[in-house]
């Protein structure tokens, strides 16, 4: 092939520019003075994390305001900084940040009215409009205003993305010191600690509840992923398992649809020839049930699924998908865990693993078109938490050398917890990736991460993790 002196065109760097492009054409440019160009909110928010504007202001109502932490830099939706530490007169208050090129961005963008927005104690922003604006939550609580200066900000600033990541806390001196063995041994029991708390809840939940309701409540939280688990555990207390128990598979499965308001919210022309004849099945046994269920469809009442940012494999609509047909295998599901004589890990895993539904086995939502091969409806890694929040909290207290097995556990799946807590503590030492391939190394990461570096106030300054570890040495 001959190659000529012109630019060689290559389709997929160039479909990627495009992409490129369009991710980032929608982020609104500011000029700032000492900038050669515009930068974007992105930029904005990495000079405000790197310490660019500084950390002492004064409000627009005269109040001295200090920010002792700056917190985590959030990549999903919500808050642009969340787990803060500000300041504000002499009150100390922790919450999040979020930042602004105008004063009217919050209601613009509906921050207003979003409960995800609730915790913000500081609104940053470069530009207000002359009259009074105030901001506000949804529960028309006041937030503190600052207008940044881009005359503050020092020559040379460059703006960072990569300061998203945790910062680096003050333990990584001494970790950086321990034997391998010591922080093994403070991690696992870290991680011990945290099964037994969940050990405690389940079982609390299993003396007031039965333990039956306590392993489908559970079960149905850990569908929820991260985002949803609250809407499950709701639906799975609005809906007992008696009451489930008591129907057909047919009119289970309408029940859960049509309570969690997926049946009242989808548009039957909008849906495809294959997801009518579904809907039409389950629409003739909800409308029957439906009257029963009238308070939960009242809009005050009604559960608030987030959909926002939710990878289509964890939709809510396929995980309620999946817990239809989980109920349809219900004594293979719940037998194993009512007596940990009757455990085996791999029978249980196994069972989880081959749960299917004629539906949602090939479909992520109910206006998605089919998959081209069948999907795992629950997979190894969900089995997994399952294994971490629901099996072993309950079955360990029972038959401790169960504990043994645990460790065994392998880590199939990172998040950005482990991620923060991994750079808070080791920062690039490659320990840090050797402490996140099993299981219980993740769950005692997850501990320390929200026991200390998320109780801390002060900015890892009078945290009192780094001394501690001398004494586990």
């Amino acid at each position: 092939m001959t190659v000529s002196n012109s630019t060689l065109s290559l389709p997929l760097a160039d479909r990627y520019a495009r992409f490129k492009e369009a991710v980032f054409s929608g982020l609104e440019e500011i000029t700032l003075p000492g900038f050669d160009q515009p930068v974007n909110e992105l930029d904005l928010q990495s000079l405000w994390f790197g310490g660019a504007f500084g950390q002492e202001f004064i409000s627009l109502d005269g109040k001295k305001v200090q920010v002792v932490d700056f917190g985590v830099w959030n990549s999903g939706p919500g808050p642009d900084f969340t787990d803060c530490t500000v300041k504000v007169g002499t009150q100390t208050l922790r919450g999040d940040i979020e930042l602004d090129p105008d004063a009217r961005d919050w209601e613009r963008h509906a921050h207003g009215g979003n409960p995800d927005y609730s915790r913000v104690i500081l609104h940053l922003f470069l530009d207000a409009p002359d009259e009074l604006f105030f901001t506000r939550t949804h529960e028309h609580r006041e937030v503190t205003q600052v207008c940044l200066s881009p005359s503050a900000l020092p020559e040379k600033s460059k703006p960072d993305r990569g300061l998203a990541a945790a910062r680096l806390g003050r333990c990584h001196a001494p970790l950086k010191d321990m034997q391998p063995g010591h922080i093994q041994s403070m991690l696992e029991a870290a991680a011990q600690y945290r099964l037994e708390k969940k050990s405690v809840r389940l079982h609390r939940c299993a003396a007031a509840q039965g333990r039956e309701q306590t392993i489908y409540q559970a079960l149905a939280q850990a569908l929820g992923y991260r985002n949803n688990q609250q809407p499950f555990n709701i639906l799975a207390q609005r809906l007992p398992l008696k009451r489930l128990q008591k129907l057909s598979g047919e009119e289970r499965e309408s029940l859960l649809f049509g309570v969690s308001g997926f049946l009242e919210s989808v548009r039957y022309e909008d849906t495809l020839p294959e997801t009518r004849r579904y809907l039409r099945g389950l629409w003739e046994s909800w409308w029957k049930q439906r009257d029963s269920c009238r308070r939960w469809l009242d809009p005050r009442q009604a559960l608030r699924w987030k959909l926002a940012a939710v990878r289509p494999g964890n939709h809510p609509q396929r995980r309620l998908g999946a817990l239809t047909a989980l109920l349809s295998r219900w004594n293979s599901v719940s037998g194993p865990l009512f007596e940990a004589g009757r455990w085996s890990r791999d029978a249980w895993c196994e069972t989880m693993l081959a749960i299917g539904h004629d539906y949602w086995s090939g479909r992520y939502t109910l206006l998605s078109a089919p998959t081209v091969k069948p999907l795992a409806l629950i997979g190894a890694t969900r089995v997994q938490e399952m294994l971490a929040n629901v099996a072993y909290p309950l079955l360990i207290p029972e038959r401790t050398r169960l504990w043994a097995e645990y460790l065994e556990l392998p880590a199939l799946l990172d998040n950005q917890k482990v991620r923060r807590a991994v750079l808070r503590l080791f920062g690039s030492d490659p320990r840090g990736l050797e402490f996140q391939k099993m299981l219980h190394h993740q769950q005692g990461l997850l501990q320390v991460y929200e026991d200390f570096c998320l109780e801390d106030d002060s900015a890892c300054a009078e945290c009192p993790f780094p001394e501690r570890l001398k004494e586990w040495s």
